[in-house]
């Protein structure tokens, strides 16, 4: 088998394509890849795949059901570059997915939209992109059947709106999601009232005892959410409320994980939880707890969450 390994003699021969033929061509050589590669991990390679298939987007709108398989076939390419941290790359193959969908996709593609509302959301954020990010997120809220699809985007809307120092609108948000799933957000909490609730976790965990941390983790998404809107409101409420709401949140935090179970979010609610409330007289507790929330990095895969756990525990207690 003969091969061209000379750039330039590869140069000569693709420019012995005539400039109108050279998106066909490419669209052509995208399509035959995708025929040898569709439903299979092909790594990196499906770049190369979606890059050259992208070329024949005309063509490719004119067939409903290709267009679906070409917008998917994008937010893969998508996903791994964001999995990967390409966020400018991520941002490109997900926008070219979007274009391919139907004007009614929130209709006839609802998991589809769904999921690659929030994906392209995730990409904007990333590139600073901070006013599309939101404006894409709200518009798949707006479409989202249920709270539960929602929650998701919700989580993402309060990171966007930390990103950018608008720490009320996250403490409104959290609070807002947190009541419809049945929390209970207090307008006041003071000290007294804040020492209490703290007193009450810390027993609650003694009455678990250590076993609970070899427990079996939950399979319940709306804790795994719940948690995550308890943190972000915690942070909100440091800069925008007081110390005893602070307390308060993270409290419910760790409570809800002691009744609930064990989740990837409880090392780092535990981890919240010590650092606003080691005192000298509960030093030695609070320090056992953390390193019991330390080690069930051994059970969840938290990379996401290294730096925070590590800040929380080395930082704090």
């Amino acid at each position: 088998c003969l091969q061209f390994v000379h750039d330039k003699v590869r140069e000569a021969a693709y420019n012995l394509i005539p400039d109108s033929d050279k998106k066909q061509f490419h669209y052509h050589l995208g399509k035959v890849l995708y025929s040898f590669c569709d439903g299979k991990d092909v790594g990196d390679t499906i770049f190369l795949i979606a890059s050259q298939i992208n070329h024949g987007k005309e063509w490719i709108l004119r067939d409903k059901d290709l267009s679906i398989c070409i917008a998917e076939l994008n937010m893969k390419a998508g996903k791994k570059a964001l999995d990967g941290c390409d966020h400018k790359t991520a941002y490109s193959y997900l926008g070219a997915a979007l274009s391919l969908l139907p004007k009614d996709h929130w209709r006839s593609q609802y998991e589809l939209s769904l999921r690659l509302s929030f994906l392209m959301s995730s990409a904007a954020n990333s590139c600073c992109q901070y006013d599309e990010a939101e404006q894409i997120l709200r518009r798949g809220l707006a479409n989202a059947r249920s709270l539960y699809d929602q929650l998701p985007s919700y989580l993402l809307l309060s990171q966007i709106l930390q990103a950018q120092g608008k720490v009320k609108d996250v403490y409104d948000t959290c609070s807002a999601i947190l009541t419809e799933l049945g929390e209970s957000i207090p307008e006041f909490y003071n000290l007294s009232m804040a020492t209490t609730v703290a007193d009450e976790t810390l027993k609650m965990y003694e009455d678990a005892g250590e076993e609970w941390l070899k427990s079996d983790a939950t399979v319940d998404k709306t804790l795994l959410n719940t948690l995550q809107l308890y943190k972000a409101i915690s942070f909100a409420s440091f800069f925008c409320k007081s110390h005893s709401m602070v307390v308060y949140f993270a409290s419910k935090a760790v409570q809800l994980s002691l009744s609930r179970g064990i989740c990837e979010h409880t090392p780092l609610s535990l981890l919240q939880f010590t650092s606003v409330v080691t005192k000298d007289e509960n030093a030695v507790q609070c320090y056992r707890i953390a390193k019991g929330a330390m080690s069930l990095r051994e059970r969840f895969d938290v990379s996401a969450q290294i730096p925070e756990l590590y800040f929380n525990f080395y930082g704090r207690i």
